[in-house]
This record gives C-alpha cells, structure tokens and sequence, in this order.
C-alpha cells in the first residue's frame, strides 16, 4: 500500500484503493467515459488498461515500440499518440486496434477528442490533423509559425486551439479549416479553455500566463511565477483558474471583472514545484501532483488548507507525479509519476 503523508496544514490523509507499477516512466493516466477502465502509457511506449475499481490488469501491449507522448479516453476507445509519426485507436476491452492514423514522420505530441467525441485532434511537429471517431481523415490544417506545444478544444467543440510560438490560433469545425490568430509575442507551453468557453489561458515560457477573452480578442496576462506554467486547470463553473508555476498552486478568480486587480488563492503544501493540475468535473476539487511525490486536494473556495494528500509510491523512491485524472463520477482520483507508479485514490 503506497506510503502516506500529511501536508502542512494538511486535514487528512487521502486512502489509496490500490496501486500498480510499470516497467517505465509513467507520463499519463486517462479513464473510459463510465469509469470503468483506467489506462496508463509509458514513455517506452507501452499502454496497460486496469479495471477502475480493482487495480486488476485487463491487457497490456507495447502500441508504439519507439516511444509514446500522450493518451485519451473517449468513451470505451483509447487515443494514443507516438513517437514513430502514428495515433492509434485502441479498443478499451482488448486492446485491439482500431485504426491507425499516419502524422508523418514527426512524433504525434498531442491527441485530444472533441467534448462530444466527434472529433480527435491530433498535432504533429507544426501540423494539426482532424480525424473523425473512426479514424477517418478529416482535416489537415497548414504548417504553423512553430511546433505546436498544446491542443485544447471550446467546450461546445465549435473550435480547437494550437498553441505555438506567436500566440494561439482558433480552427473552426463548421467551416473546416477557418482560423483566427490570438497573437502573443512568446513562446506558449500549455493551454486550458475554460469550459464555457469565454477565455482561453495559456503558460508561457517567460514564467507567465497570458490569457485572451475570446468573443473581444482582448488579452492580459499574470506574472511573477518563479517558473514556467506547464500546468492549467479551470473548475467546472469557469470561475476558477489554478496554475502551476511554483511549489504553491496559484487560483485565479473569473468571476464578476475577473482577475485584473484581485488577489488570487495560494495552496501551500507542496515542497517540489506543482507538476499537475485537475479539478472535478462537477464539483469544487482540485487535485495538484508535484515533484515531491505528493497528490494533494483542495477546496479553493473554502479556503488554502489541503483536504488530503499521500505519496504515490511507497518508502524514498517517490517519483514526480506526472499526472492526475478524476473519474467521471469525482469519487475517484488516478494519478502517475516518474517512479512507473499508477495509484487510485478513493474521494469520499
């Protein structure tokens, strides 16, 4: 059973319902739209699906021998994205494939499906691809200024944003292939739409967060973060933005004017810099992973103190988390790190 540890401040601790470890790196953990199946890739290029409830192992197989860059869940098909220019659908039960999809020769970074799973977006060296949920090619979108460093989708899925050098642009579905240039001067290394889909946030490399209002194009940005903002996550209201950046998770407030001229919420807790970000789908959670091990939640609204926290792996050989995933339900948390360890934590 993995080790546990109090946060400063900390409440309580978080109990974990089991925990797995790979043969490698663990850079991602995603989970089947009923809850059912929990998937986790390697850097290697191996994926393994657990059952959700059980920590049992349904299959494993090596998808992308040459190494693997991201996964997602859509329903009961896994998306992945490799190293050898392939994404590949996956069928959750057998692990059978079920289409590939050829990017070129780049490394396919990024695979994101639609909010209604219509769509699977993929981005490859400086192209974004548009594939259909069969695997069907559907659109393939010029060569950008850059490598595209991030995908998020509108929450409607009338739009999807690459992110690269020279700010973020906006690809209309309804008229394929119609674009809108939010321009920055910078590099841009994460990207968060907020689920209503008025704003869109977006870590820079210049240690800040720049973020556009999208019906007005109007921009502002927050600065001061000791490092840069890899990690981004909105609450389900589209009132609350929490950002990495440093060994606290800064929570910017939306609501009303928004977060010109406020204060933000600091969550102190963590003594590694803030690796992953994810709030509940429904509900008030935010789960945070950082360097240090630790998986931590947190109720930004009621205030700084962590609600729980625990180590992903047991003893010293703590890895940094790589990644945290809610269930759809909000009563389960995954969460993977650099130790190859694969944990379900149980949120009551």
């Amino acid at each position: 059973m993995p080790g546990l540890k109090a946060l400063r401040g900390g409440k309580r601790e978080l109990k974990a319902a089991w925990r797995a470890t790979l043969a490698e790196y663990a850079l991602g953990v995603t989970w089947s739209g009923d809850g059912r199946w929990l998937a986790a890739g390697t850097a290697a290029g191996e994926v393994t699906v657990f059952e959700g409830a059980t920590g049992l192992v349904q299959w494993t197989r090596s998808v992308h021998p040459a190494g693997m860059c991201a996964l997602a869940f859509w329903g009961d098909v896994l998306a992945t994205g490799g190293m050898d220019g392939t994404a590949r659908l996956l069928a959750a039960v057998d692990g059978r494939e079920l289409a590939a999809l050829p990017n070129g020769r780049q490394w396919v970074e990024h695979v994101a499906w639609s909010p209604d799973g219509r769509w699977l977006a993929t981005a490859a060296g400086k192209v974004l691809r548009l594939w259909t949920a069969a695997g069907e090619p559907w659109m393939e979108t010029p060569a950008q200024e850059s490598t595209i460093a991030g995908v998020a989708w509108r929450g409607d899925g009338s739009e999807v944003a690459t992110i690269c050098y020279g700010g973020a642009r906006l690809w209309g579905i309804a008229e394929r292939g119609s674009s809108r240039q939010l321009e920055w001067k910078g590099s841009l290394v994460s990207a968060a739409w907020s689920p209503d889909g008025a704003v869109i946030a977006c870590g820079s490399q210049d240690c800040s967060v720049h973020f556009w209002r999208v019906e007005t194009d109007i921009d502002s940005e927050m600065t001061g973060y000791p490092l840069k903002v890899k990690a981004l996550a909105w609450d389900a209201a589209s009132a609350l933005l929490a950002t990495s950046g440093d060994v606290d998770t800064t929570v910017w407030k939306f609501e009303g004017k928004g977060p010109e001229g406020s204060k933000p919420v600091t969550l102190k807790g963590h003594e590694g810099p803030v690796t992953a970000l994810a709030f509940q789908r429904r509900g008030g959670l935010l789960a945070s992973g950082g360097a240090d091990g630790v998986v931590a939640l947190w109720e930004p609204k009621k205030g700084p103190t962590p609600r729980g926290a625990g180590f992903g792996v047991a003893g010293t050989e703590v890895g940094e988390v790589a990644a945290v995933a809610w269930r759809g339900d909000g009563k389960a948390l995954a969460s993977a790190d650099g130790a190859g360890a694969v944990t379900v934590w149980s949120v009551g």
